[in-house]
């Protein structure tokens, strides 16, 4: 404070002769006098000592420091917030990512239970199905978001049905190649439709048939249509449709024809004949697994033919989508061989879990699990990448995993477990606090979620929403009440109750 209460103008003199020399005393310097000019400067100024003459640089000089350090830490925390963020971006634009549902799930629309629709495959927002159009088999693309029509094409005549429903039979899915990789987008549908049904022994007519139709998801057209004989049983294999039909000697034959031209590539006939009491050949089953149609019948024994008509014995199945995901037969040392279209088969302990999103993080990564242990494995060598002592288990069918910035994110019958993909440790986990798990786990880009049970799984009651990196609870989102059951229908939550389906998001 300056003297008689007047503030003054002082000025510092920092010249510096280069010799280390203080600066001369101007006349008057350390005057006690009680000089009243306005150029008097403190008394004490000119007695202090000279090592203090450079404390205002060194401040100058540590809080210019301090200042570049948190710059620098702000820059660097500012451009890993950049890269999180382009990586969530970059997860949640891939296939089988969900829609970032924000703090409160929505109901976007309810389907038409009057126009039976059943979506098998989704491509972004848009879900392709079989349906009904004007009482004919076809199939139809809706945009999820606002459940609009985006396209359809009828691939067969009309159906006669006695209540006005549904009519004959229908069988569509992709090709089964690629379907290991849940980035791989089909580009063709593959249908069988007949006016024919399961259990009805209803003799053929001139207007009755049985069509093979493929149709090509990208231009909405019909690409080829062709007779084939007519049964209600098939199963899509790779360039192949196998029929099950059943012979005058009551032996089951399968039958595969070529997808485009419907001419017969090769038979199967079952050395035994059908049981007495199975009288109609309702008693066929075929079902499409791993690029395999999984034949059942009534010995109990279930055997598998190849896309060439080969047959495999000792089977198993792990039904986790429309094509029935992977067909696995024993092994050596107690594993499972996987049998995959088109790629190497692969020999694993316990079941091998189907990656619902993977976005490239872990390379030919497959993770399979039995009951508390889980395995990483080379989906090319067939080599054991690790394995851990964590239960990866799921109450709602076959286990699946997202693969997320070289992380392997899954459930076990309590909550979530997230491994890293390179070594299989556990990274970090969230057990719910009441009910169970109800789905696999969905993820949006940073965050990964769960469905919610109760206790006595009765209903599905809200969306759990945890931080992918770290594990902690975001928010828990409640559903609409008495929901029975859900579905991941692309990047939106499918949810029924008392006979309706709504899509939410």
């Amino acid at each position: 404070m300056a003297r008689r209460g007047e503030l003054r103008h002082v000025e510092l003199d920092e010249h510096d002769d280069g010799h280390g020399t203080p600066p001369p005393r101007r006349p008057g310097d350390g005057d006690s006098g009680g000089g009243t000019g306005g150029d008097t400067a403190p008394d004490h100024e000119g007695d202090a000592p000279s090592g203090r003459r450079g404390a205002p640089r060194a401040v100058l000089v540590v809080g210019a420091a301090v200042a570049v350090v948190l710059l620098v830490l702000g820059g660097v925390q500012v451009a890993l917030d950049r890269r999180e963020a382009a990586v969530d971006d970059r997860i949640a634009a891939l296939r089988g990512a969900s829609v970032d549902v924000g703090t409160e799930l929505t109901a976007l629309w309810e389907l038409d239970a009057t126009r039976p629709w059943y979506p098998m495959l989704v491509d972004g927002t848009v879900a392709t199905g079989p349906t009904l159009i004007d009482g004919a088999h076809g199939l139809l693309a809706r945009d999820l978001r606002t459940g609009e029509e985006v396209w359809s094409v009828p691939i067969g005549p009309p159906v006669a049905s006695p209540d006005g429903g549904w009519g004959g039979s229908i069988t569509c899915a992709p090709p089964p190649v690629g379907t290991s990789d849940p980035n791989h987008v089909p580009e063709v549908l593959v249908c069988h439709t007949t006016d024919a049904e399961v259990g009805s022994e209803a003799a053929p007519t001139a207007a009755s048939w049985a069509r093979v139709v493929v149709v090509d998801l990208r231009t909405h057209t019909v690409r080829s249509s062709v007779e084939v004989p007519r049964t209600p049983h098939a199963a899509v294999l790779d360039g192949v449709v196998a029929l099950g039909l059943l012979d005058g000697e009551r032996h089951v034959a399968v039958v595969g024809v070529d997808t485009a031209t419907g001419a017969e590539r090769w038979r199967y006939r079952a050395p035994d004949a059908l049981p007495e009491y199975a009288d109609d050949s309702g008693w066929i089953s075929l079902h499409a697994a791993g690029g395999h149609v999984v034949v059942f019948d009534t010995s109990g024994r279930d055997y598998a033919l190849d896309s060439d008509g080969v047959r495999v014995d000792g089977l198993r199945t792990d039904a986790t989508g429309f094509d029935g995901a992977w067909l696995a037969v024993p092994a050596r040392d107690g594993r499972s061989r996987v049998l995959r279209p088109r790629e190497p088969d692969l020999e694993v302990a316990g079941t091998l879990a189907r990656r619902t999103l993977d976005d490239g993080s872990a390379p030919g990564l497959e993770v399979s699990s039995s009951g508390a242990l889980a395995w990483g494995w080379d989906a090319t060598t067939g080599e054991q990448r690790w394995e851990t002592a964590v239960d990866l288990s799921s109450s709602v069918g076959a286990q699946t995993v997202v693969v997320a910035e070289g992380r392997v994110h899954s459930t076990s019958s309590a909550g979530v477990r997230t491994l890293d993909a390179r070594t299989g440790a556990l990274l970090w986990s969230y057990d719910l606090p009441s009910g169970t798990v109800r789905s696999g786990v969905l993820c949006d880009g940073p965050h990964v979620m769960v469905l919610r049970g109760s206790e006595d799984a009765a209903t599905v009651d809200s969306l759990v929403v945890l931080d992918r990196r770290t594990g902690d609870l975001v928010r828990e989102l409640p559903l609409p009440p008495g929901v029975e059951w859900t579905s991941q229908l692309g990047p939106y939550v499918l949810a029924a109750a008392a006979g309706s389906a709504t899509l939410l998001g």
